[in-house]
């Protein structure tokens, strides 16, 4: 289903059931998005049961139910502010993610900068707790008419880093365009 409330803001929902031994499973979605010159925001539910469908779905997704909003506001041409929070659940125990990111974007025709913090509060499925706090930096620079981009980007903890899928690392980057399309 998808809906319109004015000229800004668009309704969606999904919802699918498949059925597999005998057990019928289901996944579904609802988003709100709402897009002006300066905000774009987009608040999101969505749950896939472990045994939903016929294998299309990522294994990541599969058992959990997430909530969240993601958001964008444009401070000026070059400038912009990115957010978002979000708490993901699972359908399966009670494994839990509440997460939150703040980024700031600096773009130019050539240049991208961007800082930013990331926060991960997990509770894991044995009744542990694991955070993790990363302050993230980066910049990208395109030459030769954007044939050549080079890239590097820094992911330093404030704490300990103890969520997996947010670790402390660096990473540099270079990719060329072999043609012009």
């Amino acid at each position: 289903l998808r809906g319109r409330i004015g000229t800004a803001t668009e309704i969606r929902a999904e919802i699918g059931m498949s059925r597999r031994d005998g057990e019928t499973s289901t996944g579904w979605l609802v988003e709100a998005q709402h897009q002006t010159g300066a905000l774009d925001l987009l608040a999101y539910a969505r749950s896939v049961e472990a045994e939903y469908g016929v294998g299309q779905q990522s294994g990541a997704e599969l058992g959990r139910r997430k909530i969240g909003v993601d958001a964008r506001l444009k401070l000026d041409e070059n400038l912009s502010v990115l957010g978002s929070v979000w708490q993901d659940d699972s359908l399966t125990d009670t494994s839990r993610r509440r997460a939150a990111e703040a980024q700031l974007g600096y773009t130019t025709q050539n240049t991208d900068l961007r800082a930013g913090l990331t926060h991960f509060n997990d509770r894991l499925a044995d009744g542990t707790r694991n955070t993790s706090t990363i302050l993230e930096g980066g910049v990208t620079q395109r030459l030769f008419n954007n044939k050549l981009e080079l890239s590097a980007s820094s992911s330093i903890a404030l704490d300990d880093a103890e969520s997996i899928d947010l670790p402390a690392r660096h990473r540099f980057g270079a990719r060329y365009a072999i043609t012009n399309d």
